[in-house]
């Protein structure tokens, strides 16, 4: 039984704080500006630093749906978050650089696991190189509890 077109939506979850999205149907301008408007209101509430776009199902992609999402990516660099294209496919690729797709700006990695480690270890190491900001541990909490009473 084939689902109703109105119902279908690109997921997105949340893990290791960034946004997901495992785009892995045939794209279309209504399902594009709908992931648009869903993408950018997960930005917003969860106030993630980073956005994956899992595009490892899709098997055929035209310049304009690819500039749809490279859109999508802009947008959400405006809002903070970094965007990082993966698993795209070779056959993918070829075409979009036969068709002169724009490619300025687009990040991608073939795998999840290394577009988990470019988008959270700057934060890591910013975190960990920020001078002068306190970093507590449960114990330094509870000697500084003792040291109030």
């Amino acid at each position: 039984m084939e689902q109703d077109r109105e119902t279908v939506r690109i997921p997105i979850q949340r893990t290791h704080g960034c946004l997901v999205a495992s785009i892995q149907v045939d794209l279309d301008d209504v399902l594009l500006r709908q992931f648009q408007h869903d993408l950018l209101t997960r930005i917003e509430a969860a106030r993630c630093v980073g956005v994956i776009l899992e595009l490892s199902g899709v098997e055929v992609m035209d310049a304009h749906d690819f500039e749809s999402l490279r859109r999508c990516a802009e947008m959400a660099r405006i809002m903070g978050a970094r965007t990082i294209m993966v698993g795209l496919q070779a056959g993918v690729v070829a075409a979009l650089v036969d068709l002169d797709a724009n490619v300025d700006g687009v990040e991608a990695t073939l795998d999840l696991e290394e577009a988990f480690h470019l988008l959270t270890e700057p934060a890591r190491a910013a975190e960990a190189e920020a001078p002068g900001v306190e970093r507590w541990t449960s114990a330094d909490r509870g000697a500084h509890d003792q040291f109030r009473e």
